[in-house]
């Protein structure tokens, strides 16, 4: 057989509880919670034990709310900062996109400064070396006057030697031309060349405070995003101990569910102790109290564990001390304290069948006694597991639990 705990929470709670994340439990901080052996109802410590579990599950369910909502504010301040590191990161990609051609552009553009810089530089030896050459060439000129290479020296010279004389200064005049023109040309091409560099220079300096600017922009960007970053992984940090610390106190639920299998086991074995009986079972006589059934019998996703749980009884809403009335007539064979029940009373009804009414706030019969239908047997709380006043009502034929909307 399976029990789940009849646990109540409110609309605003549920909204919070997702999936097999909900690992709180409403409950089960009371540690104290355990199966114990079926014995009369003493009132006073089972009101003390009430009120010492009532103050218990308030507390507990206050810690869930602020886990719950601790969960969800790191879910959202997550959110947040992934949405930012991704733009970051498209930010990134797209500088580092601009900066690949320009960086490549740049540096041609300083290989073909580099290389002009130097063809200048080639000229410019060659334009000093041709006006070495042209000075050369004049001073020879000069000295050539100097030593006497004069109109009369030309007259009284014999036919040879003012050959000579004529080839010479032949030779000389034209080399000075050659050497005129060859310096007027690496001027013009020097001239030109610097132009070019100059043009090239620019460019260059153009498009290399261009990639200084990507690499700004790209140093800028990462300097949001590594801090953006580390702030993410202090969430993901701050979540997972969230998580931890409620999947402690799950696994302390776990336990306590254990604990109310056992009494629900405990309930059933003396069930059936008492034999079939006579008779055929029946339907309800009277309503257990007055109000609908807000949680139906059968599978259905648990409350606190957010897990698909076997509901072996129904929920029926009704406010704190409420009275609760017999089904049907029959004997008390429990009344006390049973485990995640709380404060419970069974019903034999003869027959195989038996009711069961738990969470009670105080109980008004003991066991033994003989009771009719509409008979006040309890009142309505929140004793045992559970986190609001109702009553959990079951049907059970030889002690297994059957579908109460069958027989109420």
């Amino acid at each position: 057989m399976t029990y789940v705990a009849n646990v109540v929470i409110p609309m605003r709670s549920l909204s919070l509880i997702r999936r097999a994340q909900i690992y709180v439990v409403t409950a089960i901080c009371v540690g104290a919670l355990s199966v114990v052996a079926v014995h009369p109802v003493v009132a006073a410590p089972a009101d003390d034990r009430s009120n010492q579990l009532r103050k218990q599950i308030g507390e507990a369910s206050g810690r869930e709310a602020a886990a719950l909502n601790q969960l969800q504010a790191i879910r959202d301040r997550k959110a947040v900062v992934d949405a930012q590191v991704a733009a970051l990161d498209a930010q990134v990609a797209a500088a580092e996109a601009r900066l690949a051609p320009l960086a490549a552009e740049a540096a041609r553009l300083t290989a073909a400064y580099n290389q002009l810089a130097q063809e200048v530089a080639t000229k410019q030896a060659e334009l000093d070396t041709a006006k070495k050459r042209f000075s050369v060439s004049a001073a020879e000129m000069y000295r050539s006057a100097r030593r006497g290479v004069t109109y009369d020296a030309v007259l009284t010279a014999q036919p040879d030697s003012m050959v000579q004389q004529n080839k010479y200064l032949d030779q000389v005049s034209s080399d000075r031309r050659e050497i005129v023109e060859q310096v007027s040309e690496i001027r013009a091409d020097l001239d030109r060349q610097r132009r070019l560099i100059e043009t090239q220079k620019a460019a260059a300096d153009e498009v290399a405070a261009q990639a200084q600017a990507a690499r700004d922009e790209i140093s800028a960007l990462r300097g949001q995003i590594e801090p953006a970053r580390a702030q993410s992984a202090n969430e993901e940090v701050a979540e997972r101990q969230a998580v931890s610390g409620i999947q402690a106190e799950r696994s302390s639920y776990e336990r306590e569910l254990a604990s109310l299998q056992a009494a629900s086991d405990s309930i059933a074995a003396r069930l059936r102790a008492l034999g079939a009986g006579s008779g055929s079972p029946g339907g309800c006589q009277a309503r257990p109290v007055p109000g609908a059934v807000t949680s139906p019998f059968g599978s259905r996703l648990h409350p606190v564990l957010g897990s698909t749980r076997q509901h072996s009884g129904v929920d029926m809403s009704g406010s704190q001390n409420t009275s609760i009335h017999a089904c049907r007539a029959g004997k008390i064979v429990i009344a006390g304290w049973q485990g995640g029940y709380g404060n419970a009373v069974v019903i034999d009804h003869g027959g195989g069948m038996a009711t069961l009414y738990g969470h009670q706030s105080r109980i008004a019969v003991s066991e033994g006694q003989q009771v009719n239908a509409g008979d006040v047997i309890g009142y309505v709380g929140s004793t045992g597991m559970s986190t609001g006043p109702h009553l959990h009502f079951e049907v059970r034929i030889s002690g297994n639990p059957v579908n109460p909307a069958s027989y109420l």
